[in-house]
């Protein structure tokens, strides 16, 4: 992995203890709670969306350590069912992404000069 030594410096300065596996598949990024691991492209089409990506899981990982494992995976879930009861797409209108969406964006500036 190319950017190991930015997810090494992100996990650092955020004080997680996530660990962190890689995948072929299409997904950006995914962060699974019941074992706090962040999982990532193995490639990314560019560095603006690999950091994109780190910084909208670690949002999910800081939540995580913040509310506890299973507050925050009860708290997901509840949000991902709200979307469904509305009609609406579990991921996409889930609060907690949305809010790790923003997290990355709101972020990006201060660690773009990882990337230049």
């Amino acid at each position: 992995m190319p950017y190991k030594n930015i997810i090494d410096t992100l996990i650092k300065y955020y004080d997680l203890k996530s660990k962190i596996t890689y995948t072929n598949d299409n997904n950006f990024g995914n962060y699974i709670a019941e074992t706090d691991t962040i999982v990532l492209r193995k490639k990314y089409d560019n560095l603006h969306e690999f950091l994109m990506s780190i910084l909208h899981e670690i949002k999910h990982a800081l939540d995580r350590k913040r509310l506890g494992r299973r507050k925050f995976i009860k708290k997901y879930n509840q949000a991902g069912n709200m979307a469904i009861n509305q009609g609406l797409d579990p991921y996409v209108y889930n609060k907690w992404e949305i809010k790790a969406e923003r997290y990355a964006e709101n972020n990006f500036k201060k660690w773009e000069h990882l990337i230049n």
